[in-house]
């Protein structure tokens, strides 16, 4: 069910205005500013995490295994990769997700992305870039910071989500290479014992495909780092947090659990096809929560202001435009995924639930319609969005 929040805030790009700046200029801007985001998603219990990134990358967010092609030229690239590991004993572990893990702190490339609890980690490396340079390399460019808002968690040691990398890495069951899964990023949690990911308060998203989805859109938010502001922001997080290269890569640290806080949104759900469809069909409710919160922000605007109503007009047309493109994704996957099943060896879900599954997306997508025209917010294109009968014929 999409459910309403308020004070949703935008995408921050700290664009200059007139002859005032907005950016972040010291670690007190930069913690009210995260704190200020975190605010706006107090509605609803969220487990907040971040990452930094010391360049504002054309396409950010995006773990090092989708950016070269090496599935392009092999599709067992890291079946390989992690074989080779385990024999050249650069990895103890028998399970591929414990050695993608290993691969991605040894600079090896993984359908991981690096996250840390900890927001002043983050701010350390969009402040400083890999420790092979020198750190103040990236002072004339502008970093970044992401906020990520995550309700539901994977725990490593679980059996559902190794059974979910064992199905990537083999490419053993054919349903679970349908596109629309590679929307299912996941979030996992990290207990292995490890010096690096220990002091870098690391967990980790995942990235199903051979090709990186973006993230969802209300799944984040990104704070823009000024290059003329990390030096001094680099020697606040030394001096008042002991933050810094030797701190982020030591060789061993005391390791100190706190699994508590976190238990509430770790997902057991078994790993199968059923449950793949309908955590995709939760992560298109994520976005149509967020892209509602957005309109009925804009219309509040409206209504409060002397704006022309050509120029509302045209940006909720912008808005539905992008809402019935992502909607639109979702259900090309469905349809692809009810017309690919029937090539498959296996039986991935069984007809009744594939047809529970199309009609939850049905119902989902009648309640975002009926909740948009409730608050004056336009008329979605329902009848061209919409599943019926059998997407095959």
């Amino acid at each position: 069910m999409v459910r309403l929040k308020t004070n949703v805030l935008p995408m921050d790009t700290n664009l200059k205005t007139d002859s005032e700046e907005i950016g972040i200029r010291n670690i007190a801007d930069y913690i009210g500013r995260v704190e200020q985001y975190i605010q706006a998603r107090s509605e609803k219990q969220y487990l907040a995490v971040f990452r930094g990134e010391p360049r504002m990358y054309p396409t950010p967010c995006r773990p090092g295994l989708f950016r070269n092609d090496a599935l392009t030229k092999n599709k067992f690239f890291e079946k390989n990769l992690f074989d080779a590991m385990r024999q050249s004993k650069l990895t103890g572990e028998t399970r591929y997700l414990d050695n993608a893990i290993d691969a991605q702190h040894g600079e090896f490339p993984s359908r991981l992305l690096d996250v840390s609890y900890n927001c002043l980690i983050a701010l350390y490396f969009a402040v400083t870039p890999y420790y092979h340079q020198e750190e103040d390399e990236s002072d004339g460019e502008d970093g970044m910071v992401f906020v990520f808002f995550i309700d539901e968690i994977f725990s490593p040691s679980a059996e559902n989500i190794n059974d979910n990398y064992n199905a990537i890495i083999n490419r053993d069951r054919e349903w679970t290479r349908s596109r629309l899964f590679c929307k299912n990023h996941k979030f996992i949690d990290h207990i292995k014992l490890g010096p690096r990911i220990i002091a870098q308060q690391g967990a980790f998203i995942l990235f199903q495909g051979d090709m990186a989805e973006d993230l969802p859109k209300g799944m984040y938010y990104g704070i823009r780092i000024p290059g003329k502001s990390k030096k001094i922001l680099r020697e606040q997080l030394k001096r008042l947090f002991g933050i810094h290269t030797g701190s982020i890569y030591p060789e061993t640290i005391n390791l100190v659990k706190d699994l508590t806080h976190k238990s509430g949104w770790i997902n057991t759900r078994p790993y199968s096809c059923e449950n793949e469809l309908r955590y995709a069909l939760r992560q298109m409710e994520r976005e149509l929560d967020y892209y509602l919160d957005y309109s009925v922000s804009q219309a509040r605007i409206r209504n409060g202001a002397s704006e022309s109503g050509e120029a509302y007009d045209e940006r909720l047309r912008n808005v539905l435009g992008q809402v019935e493109r992502v909607i639109n994704g979702y259900r090309e996957g469905l349809i692809y995924f009810v017309r690919d099943r029937r090539t498959w060896k296996e039986e991935g879900i069984e007809e009744s639930r594939l047809r529970a599954v199309l009609s939850e997306y049905n119902g989902q997508l009648r309640e975002f319609s009926d909740r948009m025209a409730f608050h004056g917010c336009g008329a979605l294109a329902w009848d061209a969005l919409r599943i019926e009968g059998d997407p095959e014929r």
